[in-house]
């Protein structure tokens, strides 16, 4: 009984030191608040008929005519429009807005969120009003619908119906999209908030990807797949992925901060293997650095 207890003593002890020799990190909020595309701000007066254009080329038509308080009263000008632009895997990462609809791969075209206020009230299209959008693309692809972000406790799931985010009734009929011959989606758009040019990718025979590290504590890491023959971006909430489609090539990328502000990431481009297990190592990494490899996802 004495030999017993020594031996899980010892087993104990060294389990201990293991686990409190694990590198451990923050998550890299700061990083990716201040490196994520701004809000733009642009203000209606009516003075003008032509579109808003974004940073990155988004367009938008709008009028104070399509536009209510959320008690239906009517809107008069000034209207502020606030616009965020998402078209690069870069960008999903850093601002956590991947492409998965309800746990299923999408691939994408492009992400906006397009809000509109008088003075610090929030508006709301009226019922049967769209506004006029057009998204850039370089590689039109006529399966291209409109999803809608949604809340679900802290992160945004998309819905591939309007009427998931509003109960205007007949809203599904007002939505619309379709490549133009200019590189450009053409949408007409019946709700406010979050939407993403997307369909859903067939994951025929899926797997998932664990992520696991000798070294490191995983906790604050935040992860990410890249699939670039998809055009889609998972996050990867705790150490298991979601479901993903064995054979696809993905780029799998780690970043988080040490207690000093410092970047640390580990980075792997594979083939998808079912049941595969990813073992982890950080490296520092500069700041710049990182949003450079970022960039070329």
């Amino acid at each position: 009984m004495i030999f017993v207890s020594i031996v899980m003593l010892i087993s104990a002890c060294s389990k201990q030191r293991t686990e409190e020799e694990l590198n451990e990190y923050s998550s890299p909020d700061d990083f990716m608040y201040e490196n994520r595309p701004e809000e733009q701000t642009f203000t209606l007066t009516g003075d003008s008929g032509g579109p808003i254009i974004g940073n990155q080329d988004t367009h938008l038509w709008m009028d104070s005519s399509i536009f209510m308080y959320t008690n239906g009263n009517d809107v008069s000008y000034p209207i502020t429009i606030k616009l965020i632009e998402i078209y690069k895997p870069k960008d999903m990462e850093l601002y956590e807005m991947p492409t998965v609809a309800q746990g299923n791969l999408l691939v994408t075209g492009g992400e906006i969120r397009v809000r509109a206020f008088k003075d610090n009230d929030e508006l709301v299209l009226k019922p049967n009003k769209v506004y006029a959008c057009k998204m850039p693309s370089q590689n039109l692809d006529a399966n291209m619908s409109i999803f809608y972000g949604k809340e679900v406790g802290d992160i945004i799931d998309w819905m591939d119906n309007a009427s998931d985010v509003s109960t205007n009734s007949g809203i599904n009929s007002l939505e619309f999209i379709t490549p133009d011959s200019s590189d450009y989606y053409s949408l007409l758009v019946p709700v406010m908030g979050w939407i993403n040019c997307d369909y859903f990718y067939n994951t025929t025979n899926p797997t998932t990807l664990t992520f696991d590290s000798d070294v490191d504590d995983l906790t604050n890491v935040v992860k990410f797949l890249y699939f670039p023959d998809i055009k889609s971006v998972m996050e990867v909430y705790g150490n298991v992925s979601g479901n993903i489609p064995v054979g696809a090539n993905v780029k799998v990328l780690c970043f988080a901060a040490n207690s000093s502000g410092s970047m640390f990431y580990f980075y792997q481009d594979m083939t998808v293997a079912a049941n595969q297990t990813t073992m982890v190592t950080m490296t520092q990494i500069s700041e710049a650095d990182l949003l450079t490899l970022m960039d070329g996802l």
